[in-house]
């Protein structure tokens, strides 16, 4: 869905939250990672003869990748155009 904003600053401020949102993305990523494959190395659990912190720090991470991406693009992106369409001039 395109979004309408009425300003040039207000489409800054969400391409800011865009650019925020995917770096806590990048940060939850990274966390899943830690967690499924560090966190579950000292683990004796195997799993079709794979250990478990191969699959968490593998799989897991992809899962998360796939979940944040479709988060970010459901609830945070939006539609519009940079251009100052209004020609309000707040872009000098």
């Amino acid at each position: 869905m395109k979004r309408t904003f009425s300003t040039y600053a207000a489409k800054m401020r969400q391409a800011n939250r865009e650019a925020v949102a995917t770096v806590v993305a990048l940060a939850v990523i990274v966390v899943v990672w830690l967690v499924g494959g560090v966190g579950l190395a000292g683990c004796g659990i195997e799993v079709f003869s794979i250990p478990i912190w191969i699959i968490g720090g593998t799989v897991g991470t992809w899962v998360a990748a796939v979940v944040c991406a479709v988060v970010l693009a459901k609830c945070v992106f939006a539609d519009f155009s940079l251009d100052d369409e209004e020609g309000d001039g707040s872009r000098g």
